[in-house]
């Protein structure tokens, strides 16, 4: 995935609430674990690729980044632990 596609899936599991601020620091993301809000961040994924914001990737390929963008958050604050 380019750059652009990579940030624009970042941002949708920001918003999406898939990914949260670390309640202590607030400095790094992580996983939340809420079935709820990954399934958004697919739907919103979906929107947004059909809304032709991907039109480098097919719509399987933008699922499988954001898919890799939630599995592959940490579980754990790097700073707090």
């Amino acid at each position: 995935m380019n750059a652009h596609v990579q940030e624009a899936l970042n941002e949708i599991a920001k918003e999406s609430g898939a990914v949260v601020p670390c309640e202590t620091c607030g400095n790094n993301y992580i996983r939340a674990h809420d079935g709820d809000a990954e399934s958004k961040a697919y739907a919103m994924a979906t929107n947004a690729w059909k809304d032709g914001n991907f039109r480098s990737a097919s719509r399987e390929e933008i699922l499988a980044a954001m898919k890799d963008v939630i599995i592959d958050a940490n579980n754990e604050c790097p700073s707090c632990g």
